[in-house]
């Protein structure tokens, strides 16, 4: 197998860099990631929904991944330099080609009497860098939606479509 590589991909909206509050919520088709948006980033946040709500609102984007495997918290900005891809230069949102864990993820799924080598052919390596955490997730796509609402609101509308 070729050696992992990062691959750069443009991702809007950016997450605020001082205190994104990224959260993770897994249903049974899909992984749901939260984060504030960067307010600095207003092309990014010329569409949004608002959402009904008490209290502050901000921005939050809502991004739906296709897929369920997923590692979240891992490291913080602190000691990315610690991480086995760093040396090629970690930005805020990448792919990482030819995916180790996508390979160990197979070696899992071949044991199984209708395992289907083509469907792991679109599957994607997603790695984002937060302050504080990283999120990396095995999908296939995503969607991005954003809203101006308050946190609790926000949590509620994921667990909607989850349970919906």
């Amino acid at each position: 197998m070729d050696s992992e590589k990062l691959k750069i991909i443009d991702w809007k909206p950016k997450w605020d860099g001082g205190a994104p509050m990224p959260k993770v919520y897994n249903g049974d088709f899909k992984t749901y990631l939260t984060y504030v948006v960067a307010d600095w980033d207003e092309e990014s946040i010329s569409e949004f929904k608002t959402l009904e709500h008490d209290g502050y609102a901000e921005y939050f984007a809502l991004v739906g991944f296709h897929g369920k495997t997923f590692k979240f918290g891992i490291a913080n900005d602190e000691v990315f330099s610690g991480l086995p891809l760093y040396s090629q230069g970690l930005e805020w949102a990448q792919t990482i080609e030819n995916s180790k864990w996508i390979e160990e993820l197979k070696t899992i799924h071949k044991v199984h009497p209708y395992f289907n080598e083509s469907k792991w052919e679109n599957r994607k390596h997603y790695l984002l860098t937060f302050k504080d955490e990283i999120f990396e997730i095995i999908a296939t796509g995503f969607e991005i939606e954003i809203f101006k609402t308050s946190y609790k609101r926000m949590a509620q509308e994921v667990v909607e479509r989850i349970n919906g």
